[in-house]
């Protein structure tokens, strides 16, 4: 069977299923099966036995660990201490309260990696009172689209998979995830900054007085920020430093935000302590069955030759353009798909080509993670669009429509980070 009778038919399994509104996890899964039965005609039983075998792993370990810490710092207010830090150092900057939130998703990001849990933590905070001077449509966009900066910069449960999936070291591709990272925030907080000048009404108050903060202002919500502040130093000084593992950091994490929210904060109340566990089981296991199901579906197409097949039609094309193809491929994809799963499913199928034609695999990783990343915000099927009309109570359209200006700007960053690998690549090369 050539590429097309293979694909195409597996292709239309997996979209219709997910258009009918079936799990996602079984749409893949029966894609899996047509080509395990169909086209490489392997008993069935193997396809069951494999589900199991991968997430029996332990490098996936890491991943609970951090949807724990993202559970226990969205319950507690460690999120709100982070936040409310950059609202009195910015107070009286353009836009300071919009950038504010941009930053502390930044910084989100150096602690859980979770996206969704970043709109969920600071748009509870910073909505009303940034809608009160910028208005609604500003406020909805930088609360939905910088959530996405959760998944580019480390610790990224979305570069972990990757690493996984490719067999790449997922310590280069913490590295390689800061300066996309600090790229993507500097062009939003220009756009920010140009679109706030716009508005007499700048800053934080709704009077539009834009009172400088006081040493002891900046000095109080410091010392209530240290908890926080200390669990990115924690988690990527001590992998980068040597001393932990990814799992081992993501082990660190959970406990280190444990103890703080629960026995000194007492954020917590010990009623509660176990729907927070709850919450961070029923989400791991979303993940974990998508990783099985998908990584089955990996192996499967390995085992039908299908990425030497794309790597041959793939030959006559040259770098640029093949990079273009991918960035469109994967933003569609992302818009539908959940991350880790479009990751599992395409990075194998797509690693040979990208690596004849001389792409590296950890700025691959960054490319796939920028991508989807954009997708987790992009109408009609983006999550952080979900989780920001569950907690804003806003109509799914009006908060379509504050996004696109965030997509634009995504998207020119990602063309950026594209076609310039350093970005990506100069930390790895000079520090590991």
């Amino acid at each position: 069977m050539n590429l097309v009778s293979i694909l195409v038919p597996a292709a239309i399994i997996l979209v219709a299923m997910a258009v009918l509104n079936i799990p996602l996890y079984l749409a893949i899964l029966a894609a899996t099966l047509y080509i395990a039965v169909f086209a490489i005609r392997i008993p069935v039983e193997s396809i069951f036995t494999g589900i199991f075998d991968n997430v029996a792993k332990t490098s996936f370990l890491c991943i609970p660990f951090f949807v724990l810490t993202g559970t226990l710092i969205q319950a507690s207010t460690l999120g709100s201490r982070l936040i409310n830090l950059f609202m009195v150092v910015l107070r009286s900057t353009k836009a300071g309260l919009a950038i504010a939130c941009l930053f502390s998703n930044a910084v989100f990001g150096a602690i859980s990696g979770s996206s969704p849990a970043a709109v969920a933590t600071f748009g509870k905070i910073v909505y009303e009172p940034l809608a009160k001077v910028q208005g609604p449509a500003l406020s909805m966009g930088i609360i939905t689209s910088s959530g996405a900066l959760s998944t580019i910069i480390p610790p990224s449960i979305t570069l972990i998979i990757f690493g996984i999936a490719t067999e790449s070291s997922v310590t280069s591709l913490f590295m390689a995830g800061f300066l996309p990272g600090i790229l993507l925030v500097a062009v939003v907080s220009m756009y920010l900054v140009w679109r706030c000048s716009k508005n007499a009404r700048l800053g934080l108050y709704e009077s539009g007085v834009q009172e400088r903060p006081t040493r002891t202002e900046i000095g109080a919500a410091f010392i209530r920020a240290i908890p926080v502040l200390i669990l990115p130093v924690l988690i990527l000084g001590g992998i980068y430093s040597g001393t932990f593992t990814p799992t081992e950091a993501g082990a660190v994490a959970a406990i280190y935000s444990f103890v703080v929210a629960f026995f000194f904060l007492k954020d917590i109340p010990p009623r509660q302590l176990p729907r927070q566990l709850a919450d961070a089981c029923r989400v791991t296991s979303q993940i974990f069955i998508l990783i099985a199901v998908s990584t089955c579906f990996a192996q499967v197409a390995t085992m039908a030759q299908l990425p030497s097949m794309i790597t041959a039609s793939f030959s006559e094309f040259d770098k640029i353009t093949f990079l273009l193809m991918l960035n469109v491929l994967l933003l569609i994809v992302g818009c539908f798909f959940d991350t880790g799963a479009a990751i599992l499913i395409l990075a194998p199928l797509l690693m040979p080509a990208a690596y004849s034609l001389g792409i590296d695999p950890i700025h691959l990783g960054i490319i796939f993670t920028v991508n989807l990343s954009i997708g987790m915000f992009t109408p009609p099927f983006g999550l952080n669009i979900f989780v920001a009309q569950s907690v804003l109570k806003k109509p799914m359209g009006e908060i379509s429509a504050a996004l696109l200006p965030y997509i634009v700007l995504y998207v020119a960053g990602l063309l950026v980070i594209t076609y310039v690998p350093e970005i990506s690549l100069v930390l790895p090369r000079l520090l590991l």
